[in-house]
């Protein structure tokens, strides 16, 4: 069940695997241990491509096709088990997409050729501890004051935010610049991590790292802000489009994986005599979730490609926004319920950390809560179907 890939693009595959084959898998376990990513391994990343690949060639990108990141998204979270790299690379490259497509010239600058060249990274700062999934309801405030804007606010479960800290970079911040006007009052605006009012900390995770972060009266100069005033909540939503494949794909590498490994370990391992792969009751979850799985592969690849159209300037953006709320909801659903049974399937040993099954556990549930929860794309896909007059919720992703 392959994609219906060009040849050079599955070349790039043979690539990107190689590559991570070398540099990433045998080092994947000491950075969920040490819960951190080594610079130089950062750097070799970005000497590779990889973090830059959706970004202009006039900054230092690839200017690549979407479907091309995806394959790297895929191969990286299938050689990257703690997950930290896959979430830098994802998140720097579709941040970054927004502030190519929509930043001001001063801010592409200064921003972009540092996180293609593993000098910086951008993540999203938009969920607060008073709502996630209605990302409207913010209350960060953004407002101008002379030649600067002005932020203050408090972000939580946030990405991210200890890798900008070491490596550099900040996150694209979600805000009121206009309050009274409700949804139709946000900005969006970068702020860089190290900038003097932003105060940080980590959050212990079960998986990839997560944070809090704390703009107090932070000053950042006009050109930060990305597109317009009070023309926030179209970007932050065009953002969300496209991360939700990258992440839907992003569960797609771990699951595959593990379901290649367990297959393996079912042959070897016996029980009453007689090797689990010839039980019938595994042979059937093996079965559905593989099918299960390649399903939603290819509807991400799809979804890829739909983005694709719309970069190149045709398509239909509603469309793409049901292919990627549908893909990011089946690959949450059935890759959380693979990767657990194929845990299962080691039996105790699937508990401990001797074996890798627990770090695919940890990085699919995270990633399946991330851009957006199963609750959230039903309901995106409902109101993209019915209408947005019969929408469940007011607003909303």
């Amino acid at each position: 069940m392959e994609p219906p890939l060009t040849e050079e693009q599955e070349l790039y595959r043979k690539a990107v695997r190689e590559f991570l084959t070398k540099t990433v898998e045998p080092r994947s376990r000491e950075i969920f241990g040490r819960r951190k990513i080594p610079v130089e391994l950062w750097k070799s990343l970005a000497d590779f491509g990889l973090t830059g690949l959706l970004l202009p060639a006039e900054y230092g990108g690839s200017n690549s096709d979407f479907p091309s990141f995806l394959i790297a998204v895929e191969e990286l979270s299938r050689a990257d088990r703690s997950g930290f790299l896959t979430v830098c690379v994802l998140l720097s490259n579709t941040e970054g997409l927004i502030v190519a497509e929509h930043g001001r010239e001063e801010l592409k600058e200064a921003l972009l050729p540092s996180i293609a060249k593993g000098k910086a990274v951008l993540g999203l700062a938009s969920t607060e501890p008073g709502c996630g999934t209605d990302f409207t309801a913010v209350r960060t405030r953004i407002r101008k004051e002379g030649g600067e804007y002005v932020v203050t606010g408090e972000k939580q479960c946030i990405s991210l935010v200890a890798e900008a800290r070491e490596l550099g970079g900040g996150h694209l911040v979600t805000g009121k610049t206009s309050p009274e006007l409700g949804p139709r009052g946000m900005g969006l605006i970068y702020v860089p991590i190290a900038e003097r009012g932003v105060e940080s900390s980590e959050l212990d995770t079960l998986g990839p790292s997560l944070g809090r972060i704390r703009y107090e009266e932070v000053r950042v100069p006009l050109h930060h802000l990305v597109g317009e005033e009070n023309r926030g909540v179209y970007l932050i939503q065009e953002g969300f489009v496209i991360t939700r494949v990258a992440v839907a794909m992003s569960l797609v590498g771990p699951t595959l994986r593990l379901l290649e490994e367990g297959a393996e370990y079912l042959k070897q391992r016996s029980s009453f005599g007689r090797p689990l792969a010839k039980f019938q009751g595994v042979q059937f979850q093996l079965a559905e979730h593989r099918a299960r799985v390649d399903a939603v592969r290819l509807l991400t690849y799809r979804a890829g490609e739909m983005v694709e159209g719309l970069r190149r300037g045709g398509g239909n953006p509603s469309r793409v926004a049901l292919a990627a709320s549908e893909a990011k909801l089946l690959a949450s659903v059935d890759c959380l319920k693979a990767v657990t049974d194929a845990t299962m399937w080691y039996g105790a040993m699937g508990l401990t950390t001797e074996l890798d099954a627990h770090l695919a556990l940890r990085s699919v549930l995270g990633s399946c809560i991330a851009e957006g929860t199963v609750e959230a794309q039903k309901i995106a896909i409902g109101r993209l179907l019915l209408g947005r007059e019969f929408s469940s919720v007011r607003g909303g992703t």
